[in-house]
């Protein structure tokens, strides 16, 4: 029986990924506090013009930043929506697919048609 371990990580390895750790959550921050800004920004124009109309919503914004990024992930012209590569767009769906079954509907995820996964 063949027992696979993950090798500890050297010093300077742990103080690379505590750094890449840091950034990360900095530029998370940096993303969520844009979304929320956006929304913010959009109620306040809708309300100063006067306008009935209920303003778009955060998600909406989250929506548009996701777009993007999966367009620039692929490859892909984010205005145009062209030239991305179809096989990396698929490896992101199906990243997006092991999430939903793994994370949310659990190790025994259905599909639509009642067949396990």
């Amino acid at each position: 029986m063949s027992t696979k371990s993950c090798p500890v990580p050297t010093p300077e390895q742990k103080r690379f990924m505590e750094i890449r750790e840091t950034v990360e959550k900095t530029m998370l921050d940096t993303i969520y506090k844009a979304i929320d800004d956006a929304a913010m920004e959009m109620a306040d124009k809708v309300r100063s013009a006067g306008i009935d109309i209920p303003p778009t919503e955060r998600d909406y914004f989250i929506f548009a930043a996701q777009q993007v990024l999966f367009v620039r992930l692929c490859g892909g012209d984010p205005d145009t929506l062209e030239d991305g590569d179809p096989e990396i767009g698929e490896r992101i769906v199906r990243n997006g697919q092991h999430i939903i079954d793994h994370y949310w509907r659990g190790k025994s995820a259905q599909t639509s048609d009642g067949a396990s996964r």
